[in-house]
C-alpha cells in the first residue's frame, strides 16, 4: 500500500484564504503600478521645459549654444580636425560641433585668434556661438 501525500504551495499559514491573498497581490501591484506611472507623468512637463540637446550642451561645455557662428568666423576642415579664425574685430565665444562625435569647448577667441579642435570619430557639422 502506497501514500502520497501533497503539499501545499505556500506552507506559511496567515490565517487568510487563497483568494484574499489573490487580492492583496492584486491590489499591491496596482498600486505600484499606479506609484510607477503617478510619478512617471509628473516628470514630462520638467523634462519637455527646455530642447534636451541645449540642455547637453549646456552640461558638458558649460554654456549653450545660442545659433552659427557669424561669417567673420573662418571656418577650415581637414579630416577630422577643424579651425575656427575670428575676423570679427570683437572677442567671439565659439565652439565647434562634430556630428557623431565630441564637440569641442566653449572658447574665447580675441580679433585674429584661432582655434583647433580634432576628434577621433564623426564628422564636422557647424561652428556655434556660446
Amino acid at each position: 500500500m502506497t501514500s502520497s501525500t501533497r503539499m501545499p504551495r505556500d506552507t506559511t499559514d496567515t490565517g487568510w484564504g487563497r483568494t484574499a491573498r489573490g487580492r492583496v497581490r492584486a491590489a499591491a501591484v496596482g498600486l505600484t503600478a499606479a506609484a510607477l506611472l503617478g510619478g512617471g507623468l509628473a516628470l514630462v512637463p520638467a523634462a519637455s521645459a527646455a530642447p534636451p540637446d541645449r540642455d547637453r550642451a549646456a552640461a558638458v561645455s558649460g554654456a549653450a549654444p545660442q545659433g552659427t557662428a557669424p561669417a567673420c568666423v573662418k571656418r577650415s576642415v581637414s579630416g577630422r580636425s577643424a579651425t575656427a579664425t575670428n575676423d570679427c574685430g570683437r572677442v567671439m565665444r565659439v565652439k565647434i560641433v562634430v556630428k557623431h562625435g565630441p564637440d569641442s569647448r566653449c572658447t574665447s577667441l580675441k580679433h585674429r585668434a584661432w582655434a583647433r579642435h580634432s576628434w577621433p570619430f564623426g564628422s564636422y557639422d557647424k561652428t556655434v556661438t556660446c
